[in-house]
């Protein structure tokens, strides 16, 4: 009993401290932040999570939701395009990925698909009609003079996927991969192999990118001292992450797992047979 209140009280620790190295982080990113608007395209949950960060309104669609990496490729070579009509309802997905863990322990989310074959998972969205007018209203938001553009090296990427996004003519693009061989502007090596995991998108992307620096163009304010200050933060915050993940992963816990790593999960789980899952 001991043995376990010990082990309780440490997992406690460690989660405050990872929950408050964040807000830390957090609030130094606001005050350097120089309270321009700004859109921010991503394939993934991140700019919604940025703008949460820093509490400003969500001037893009892209917010609680996730798209394939082919597709979000064929989206970004043509966005104004893509985004220039809504999405229409798509029952099912062609990735088996999707298939194989779409509604597994949750809801089965909506799905859309743009122009002819680009989908848009709704992952965090209870109903499609809540998620094309929220969808809709935030497409009208965007502010095609301050676009950010992000892309996750996950959900199926490839070196290809890489190399297409990094070839990509936006002024303010970001890379987050694990692929020392990515080496044009925009790429950022998040330290790991493979596919990037749910921990480096969430928080360990902190490490290696200065976020209020990005979104202002360099023009931060408070100098150098609070951006000293903001970056130690930011390394605190993803190291606390960090080793509350690892200590829940040595007590036997289920990691938060992206799309990837739970495919791979079930795909071993079933002796590599997809039949039956």
């Amino acid at each position: 009993m001991t043995v376990a209140k010990d082990h309780s009280r440490r997992l406690w620790r460690l989660r405050a401290q990872a929950r408050w190295g964040q807000r830390a982080s957090n609030l130094l990113w606001r005050a350097r932040h120089d309270g321009s608007d700004f859109s921010i395209v991503s394939n993934n949950c991140w700019g919604g999570s940025i703008y949460q960060s820093l509490r400003r309104p969500y001037l893009s669609p892209f917010v609680g939701m996730f798209l394939m990496a082919p597709c979000y490729l064929r989206l970004l070579e043509d966005l104004r395009g893509q985004l220039a009509h809504p999405p229409r309802p798509l029952a099912e997905s062609r990735y088996e990925a999707i298939r194989l863990t779409r509604g597994r322990g949750s809801p089965r989310y909506p799905i859309g698909v743009l122009g002819d074959d680009v989908e848009v998972h709704f992952l965090h969205y209870a109903s499609w009609d809540e998620a094309l007018a929220k969808w809709t209203r935030r497409c009208a938001r965007i502010r095609w003079d301050r676009l950010f553009v992000k892309f996750g090296d996950q959900n199926e990427s490839s070196a290809e996927c890489v190399r297409r996004f990094l070839a990509l003519p936006f002024s303010r693009k970001l890379c987050l991969t694990n692929r020392t061989d990515a080496a044009a502007a925009g790429a950022v090596h998040v330290g790991g192999r493979g596919f990037t995991t749910r921990l480096q998108e969430d928080v360990g992307f902190r490490r290696h990118v200065d976020v209020p620096h990005w979104l202002c163009d360099g023009r931060t304010r408070g100098g150098v001292v609070l951006a000293r200050a903001n970056r130690r933060a930011d390394r605190f915050a993803a190291a606390a992450a960090t080793r509350y993940h690892d200590a829940r992963i040595a007590a036997g816990e289920e990691p938060e797992m992206n799309l990837d790593e739970l495919v791979a999960r079930l795909r071993a789980s079933s002796g590599g047979s997809t039949c039956g899952i």
